[in-house]
């Protein structure tokens, strides 16, 4: 049996105590013991057990009467003992009695016990005190106070007011957050009213006061209040109390939660004042409409009427018991239809309807209307940004009786013109025409063009080239003037200036005169200038070749004369008619170069852009133009530059665009007349390979593209190889036979090509190509200095020297020359002979002396032939051309010396020598 807890606690010690009281308390204490739900236990000073109390903790072992003697070790779980004993130190070392919290795990989960430990003091004098042990399970308890815990941090970090009251309705506690709202610490405020501490309004004392009423009947309240914080500034709180009731149904308190609606009550008289103002507003804006002169309307985003003003009921006297706030648009003007008020609508209504109302869900609409009355009234629709349409009715009676009276003045100045006027619709069908214009094209009777499309008066290919040109530009720029060619109703041509100008609705003005007249006198003009021209040309050339004659037959004289003394003379008497002759060769020389230099221009090249100067040179040809020929354009968008001298350019297309409207103004009339186009790009790679009719374009180099072509006689095959000639012409006296000359010059000065494409009756195509950038031309090397001429021999014994030139009696003069001076020469009047003798042994050879202009092969080719097979082989050239830099093409030789010609033999063998001694040191 387990030992009794009574004696140990003292009952039944004074044996003064009667019996029976004894057992009565041991019997009471028992049964106290038995009710205890805790574990009560006494240990001795070792932790060993000397009697328990198991209570009802079911989680711990029940310890039988066995377990007494033996160590708590033994007898509890580890953890639980190790947990005993450590609370068994404690209340040792502080003498008193100890309590701890600890976890204990078991299958069920986790439980909180309590365990208290207290020393007893000691049996005996020399025994050890013991310890009485309670341990209590507290894992409700726990959970309770994590609960109230977790509630109370919550109160704390909420940003709500929370107070708690006392059944007084005095504070006991509030959270940080009233703290921070009211500026009252919970140290001033406990004990004290809520209403007291949160100085409700005075304005809001009947909401008190039923706030305290409901309190005081246990039941739960709310109100808005406004209070005043500790500073004196001004809030309003959405309060909530809650009375805390027992389980008797007495209130011991109360929980208050608030939160700060001051913003939302700012906001809320922010909307008052707005509304107020907003109903002023409205009564302002009625009082401006009602005083408007026009009518004015305002439909909702429904398109319900708003509002409107009296004069909209005026306007539209038959819809007016229509005319009603919550009405519809289309409510509206259906009444105003069956009323017959709006006049185009009548016989149509259905389709005027559906195009009204089309018309008035638009962002915005402007219409004319005319009324049943006879007023006009101009229709202003605007979309409001909520969705709203806002409508104005402006009366334009005046406006429009104004405009038929100035249409009426119109129509009558327009008849009244001598120029012609012609409108259209926008689909270019006539609606008017003045008799100046009907009398222009032959038209007796109004009805006879109305109606009908303008490129009735224009052949297909004029009315091509006017919807190609014209029309573009006056679509993007409202206007357009230039000269066409018509047509009248009886089939004769009507040349005339036009003007036209888009109307706002799409279609044309058309002012027209007639310029037949004024063309035949500029033709005139052009002929008879031209012709003048020609003549002054002639008379200056003339007077050129005179004075030149007078020279050249004086210097002809002199060199017949001495050369018939030579003749007759005895052998060794013939030096000084020789030295006359020569002198007379070097002044004829020199007055040719004199006569040539008369022509001679400078170049001024620049970038410019191309476009600009073919239609100047378009426009200087346009008037001149006969036989029902048209001169079109083709330039590209976006800018062509090259650097040129843009006098090049205008000599080269004007002799182009002129020779080609010379062709067809001798041509056959025909019903579909002729057409002159240039067309100007860059030109294709592919187009460098040729065939070229004059000019070689390097193709390495870009190029441009300017294309004459005309649909004219064309030329034949035998025509096309002498048409670059010069003085070839097939205009008869009226020609020079220069401007394809000049052309060929022109492109050879500048690198360029020219390509001739034609066939007869099919027309002829020009094409020049022209490098994008300038081709410098190359230098002529200088004459030998004088102190190199001074140290030379005028000797070239065994030289070997290769002489090539087409004119057989210059290459046995300068044959001559050599061989006199000792030189072994061998002469070539063919350059394909010349170049195959360099192939055959190219280091054979000193010098080689070449002219530049040779058929087949030119001095610039067989020199660039000779750099590359010897080149230390020395070049010299000699030319009669004075341009002969203007014509190399690709060919850049070096030549040692260039000579012109008529030369004197010291020169020739000066510069002879000097290139091969300087090739040779």
């Amino acid at each position: 049996m387990m030992p009794s807890w009574a004696p140990r606690l003292g009952i039944g010690r004074d044996t003064g105590q009667a019996e029976p009281s004894q057992q009565e308390e041991r019997n009471r204490l028992e049964a106290t013991l038995r009710a205890m739900p805790h574990m009560l236990l006494e240990l001795d000073a070792d932790g060993r057990l000397l009697r328990n109390h198991g209570g009802w903790l079911g989680n711990l072992p029940k310890l039988a009467d066995e377990t007494v003697g033996r160590l708590i070790d033994e007898v509890l779980p580890a953890d639980v003992a190790a947990f005993v004993r450590r609370v068994m130190e404690e209340a040792a070392a502080a003498g008193a009695t100890v309590a701890r919290d600890c976890q204990v795990r078991d299958a069920e989960g986790v439980r909180w016990h309590s365990v208290s430990a207290t020393q007893l003091p000691p049996m005996s004098a020399n025994a050890h005190p013991g310890y009485v042990i309670v341990i209590r399970d507290t894992t409700e308890a726990h959970v309770q106070r994590q609960q109230v815990d977790r509630l109370g941090t919550f109160a704390q970090l909420t940003s709500n007011l929370v107070m708690v009251m006392d059944e007084s309705q005095r504070i006991e506690w509030v959270n940080a957050a009233f703290e921070t709202q009211t500026g009252h610490a919970l140290q001033e405020v406990r004990g004290r009213p809520l209403c007291a501490v949160l100085r409700c309004g005075d304005s809001h004392q009947n909401r008190t006061d039923r706030l305290r009423e409901m309190l005081a009947c246990g039941q739960p309240g709310r109100a808005e209040i406004e209070a005043t914080a500790a500073s004196g500034q001004r809030f309003w709180l959405d309060l909530s109390i809650q009375p805390l009731v027992e389980t008797d149904g007495a209130i011991n308190g109360y929980m208050a939660v608030a939160s700060d609606i001051t913003t939302y009550k700012r906001q809320e008289e922010q909307l008052a004042a707005m509304a107020a103002e907003a109903q002023a507003a409205r009564a302002q804006l009625t009082a401006a409409v009602d005083v408007l002169p026009d009518a004015f309307a305002y439909f909702d985003a429904e398109d319900r009427l708003v509002l409107c003003n009296p004069q909209y009921h005026e306007y539209y006297p038959g819809a007016s018991p229509a005319i009603v706030p919550g009405a519809t648009f289309e409510e509206i003007l259906r009444e105003g239809l069956r009323a017959g008020e709006m006049v185009e609508a009548r016989g149509r209504e259905t389709e005027w309807l559906a195009e009204r109302l089309s018309a008035h869900q638009l962002d915005s609409n402007v219409q004319e209307q005319q009324l049943a009355d006879g007023r006009w009234l101009r229709v202003l629709e605007r979309r409001t940004p909520d969705g709203g349409r806002v409508g104005l009715r402006v009366d334009i009676t005046a406006l429009k009786v104004a405009e038929q009276r100035a249409r009426t003045d119109l129509a009558a100045a327009m008849d009244a013109s001598h120029d012609g006027i012609a409108l259209t619709d926008p689909e270019g069908r006539y609606t008017y025409m003045n008799s100046a214009h009907r009398e222009m094209f032959g038209v007796a009777d109004p009805e006879e063009i109305l109606g009908r499309s303008w490129n009735t008066l224009y052949d297909p290919e004029v009315a091509d080239h006017i919807a190609a040109v014209a029309l573009p530009v006056l679509q993007s720029e409202g206007g357009w003037r230039g000269e066409l060619v018509g047509r009248r109703l009886d089939g004769t041509e009507l040349s005339q200036e036009v003007s036209l100008t888009r109307k706002a609705d799409g279609g044309i003005i058309c002012i027209s005169r007639d310029i037949s007249k004024r063309l035949r006198e500029q033709q005139e003009q052009t002929r008879l200038r031209e012709e003048l021209q020609m003549a002054q040309r002639r008379e200056i050339i003339g007077q050129l070749a005179s004075g030149l004659a007078h020279d050249l037959n004086n210097l002809l004289a002199a060199i017949g004369g001495s050369a018939t003394l030579i003749r007759d003379l005895k052998p060794g008497a013939a030096e000084a008619h020789a030295h006359r002759i020569v002198a007379a060769t070097e002044q004829a020389g020199a007055l040719v170069r004199r006569f040539l230099s008369l022509g001679q221009r400078q170049s001024n090249r620049t970038r410019v852009d191309l476009r600009p100067l073919l239609q100047d040179a378009a426009d200087l040809v346009r008037a001149g133009l006969r036989n029902r020929t048209r001169l079109t354009l083709s330039l590209p968008e976006d800018p062509v530059w090259i650097e040129v001298d843009p006098t090049d350019i205008l000599q080269v297309v004007l002799n182009l665009v002129i020779n080609a409207r010379d062709a067809i103004a001798s041509a056959p009339a025909r019903e579909a007349g002729y057409e002159i186009g240039v067309a100007l790009g860059l030109a294709d790679p592919g187009r460098l390979a040729g065939p070229f009719s004059a000019g070689k374009p390097n193709p390495s180099r870009r190029h441009v593209s300017i294309t004459v072509a005309d649909n004219g006689p064309g030329i034949d095959t035998a025509t096309q190889a002498k048409v670059f000639q010069p003085y070839f012409s097939t205009k008869g006296a009226a020609g020079t036979g220069l401007g394809l000359a000049i052309v060929t010059g022109v492109l050879a000065a500048n690198h360029g090509a020219i390509a001739l494409e034609s066939e007869p009756g099919e027309g002829t195509t020009f094409t020049v190509l022209w490098p994008t950038e300038a081709v410098e031309l190359p230098e002529a090397p200088a004459a030998p200095a004088p102190e190199t001429a001074s140290a030379l021999t005028g000797r070239l014994t065994g030289r070997t020297v290769l002489v090539v030139d087409d004119n057989t009696d210059v290459l046995r003069v300068l044959s001559a020359f050599l061989e006199q001076a000792g030189a072994e020469v061998v002469p070539c009047a063919d350059p394909r002979d010349a170049l195959e003798a360099l192939r055959d042994d190219p280091c054979m050879w000193d010098l080689l002396v070449t002219d530049f202009d040779m058929p087949h092969v030119t001095g610039a080719e067989l020199g660039q032939a000779a750099n590359e097979l010897s080149p230390e082989l020395p070049v010299l050239l000699i030319t009669a051309l004075p341009d002969w830099r203007s014509r190399m093409s690709r060919a850049s030789p070096r030549f040692a010396a260039v000579l012109g010609k008529p030369l004197t033999r010291s020169d020739f063998l000066t510069a002879a020598e000097a290139a091969m001694q300087q090739a040779k040191g």
